[in-house]
């Protein structure tokens, strides 16, 4: 999945997610940090926050690394998408 398809998943699952669900577009997403671990994408939001998005396949995982670390996350996130 590319960072662009996993940007357009993200911000439908925010947009989902949200009170102001016409706030959240791909476009929206464009100043977000992106990186890679494994096979999913991980979205860092702007600022000082706690909340990372990890997308891959059409599924988001989203955590807090101040509770979880990224490796963690990862193993979370792949035990969720398999159900």
């Amino acid at each position: 999945m590319s960072v662009t398809e996993a940007r357009t998943v993200l911000a439908a699952w925010l947009a989902q997610h949200s009170v102001s669900p016409d706030t959240w577009t791909p476009e929206a997403l464009q100043g977000w940090h992106t990186s890679h671990a494994e096979e999913w994408t991980v979205f860092t939001p702007p600022g000082n926050v706690n909340r990372l998005f990890l997308v891959a396949n059409g599924i988001v995982f989203s955590f807090a690394p101040s509770e979880l670390s990224l490796a963690s996350a990862v193993l979370a996130a792949r035990e969720e998408s398999r159900r």
